[in-house]
């Protein structure tokens, strides 16, 4: 292992990759939080937390990563940077040439990532390579002085396009995603956030039918030379249901599609690009085709799921880095059904209280009773009694919440 990870945050994302960097290597990993860490990195053995106020923000985030890779290219040590979430990925894109002095930076520039993240700029490409889609409208501030109405009826989704500028922002009402149901709720949400200081567009979007369950994640490895090492398909299984964290997937099982596989290594590598990407697509069963609601290039909150089933995202990093990852054809995960395995955040007993039967969630509680299943936070190598309390509070304000946000 010629190269370290330096990660930036302290979510649920940067733990699954400091755990795969232990499985793969046996070393801790290195994070920088602005704040006391998030639960998931809390009281764990194998990641050394360094606080530095404000570094999720500029300008101490240019400032005192600059100083940390002075120190570290002084020292002799090959460093590449991840960051967990947008805003960190925005940052250390935004500020690539200079952070490239010092570290591997595994992400395109900043102007290419706004264009493939914000949907008004993502979706003509996806057009233009024949990537099925939702139908959509494009929101925007001088839409406050009319009535916007949906052309396909209600319910519809409206979902900010800068997900950087909306997480900043709260107000009474704010909420990660909406399900509009009425022309009233509709234009009752768009004034209230331009009131409230939001300024970049929202995407209207028909509503695919469907619960959870129709939902899959694709997450791939696009390689130094711009080819795809790797991808992988997980299917959704149910989702956090409160408010702030609507979209959040709790429970992933894997799937396989050759053939979705294909289009979108053809997509990916027609656009010459680097490091992580994943995309959200959800299956529309009124003409059998998987949509994809958008691409982010990075890694997702949930991707420990893929490591679960075989694919060791920091290890094709590290590998890729180091020159050991070799010319091996791109590798389709999930292939093997016998192997698979349901990531989980909330507990089986919630799960199988609250998920909705059809055929996969069949298979995924028949694995479940096989005990094929697991956690990002649950690592044997990293279990104590503060892991286990913090576990044990999480899964009782779950219970809580689901009780409290659930619509059967």
């Amino acid at each position: 292992m010629q190269h370290q990870v330096l990660f930036l945050g302290s979510d649920e994302s940067i733990y699954g990759s400091a755990r795969e960097i232990h499985e793969a290597y046996g070393i801790k990993s290195t994070i920088l939080a602005a704040a006391n860490p998030m639960t998931a990195t809390r009281n764990s053995e194998i990641v050394d937390i360094q606080l530095v106020p404000g570094i999720n923000d500029d300008p101490i985030f240019i400032t005192e990563i600059t100083k940390i890779g002075q120190a570290l290219k002084a020292a002799g040590k090959s460093t590449i940077l991840v960051g967990s979430g947008d805003k960190y990925a925005a940052l250390i894109a935004k500020h690539k040439t200079a952070l490239s002095e010092y570290f591997v930076v595994p992400y395109v520039d900043y102007d290419r990532m706004i264009e493939l993240n914000h949907k008004e700029t993502f979706e003509p490409l996806a057009a233009a390579y024949g990537l099925d889609m939702p139908a959509t409208k494009r929101i925007s501030a001088a839409d406050v002085t009319r009535e916007v109405v949906s052309p396909w009826g209600y319910p519809v989704i409206l979902k900010s396009d800068n997900s950087v500028e909306w997480m900043d922002l709260y107000f009474p009402g704010h909420k990660k995603i909406y399900f509009i149901n009425s022309t009233a709720e509709l234009n009752e949400v768009i004034k209230l956030a331009y009131q409230n200081g939001y300024t970049s567009t929202f995407t209207m979007q028909d509503m695919i039918p469907g619960d959870d369950s129709y939902e899959r994640n694709l997450t791939a490895y696009i390689d130094q030379n711009h080819k795809v090492r790797v991808i992988s398909m997980g299917h959704a299984l149910i989702e956090d249901p409160g408010p702030q964290g609507r979209g959040n997937h709790m429970a992933i099982m894997p799937d396989y599609n050759e053939d979705i596989y294909r289009q979108y290594v053809g997509f990916l590598e027609s656009l010459n690009i680097t490091g992580f990407a994943n995309f959200d697509l959800k299956y529309d069963e009124r003409d059998h085709k998987f949509k994809v609601f958008e691409m982010n290039v990075r890694l997702g909150r949930s991707n420990f799921w893929a490591s679960l089933n075989g694919v060791n995202w920091m290890r094709y990093l590290i590998s890729d880095y180091d020159g050991t990852l070799g010319n091996d054809d791109v590798v389709f995960a999930n292939a093997d059904q016998s192997k698979w395995q349901v990531w989980m955040a909330i507990s089986p007993r919630l799960f199988k209280k609250y998920v909705r039967k059809n055929p996969a969630t069949d298979l995924a509680l028949k694995l479940l009773d096989e005990g094929k299943y697991g956690y990002t936070y649950k690592y044997a190598a990293d279990w104590n009694y503060q892991r286990f309390m913090n576990y044990w509070r999480a899964n009782r304000n779950f219970a809580k919440y689901y009780a409290k946000y659930f619509k059967p």
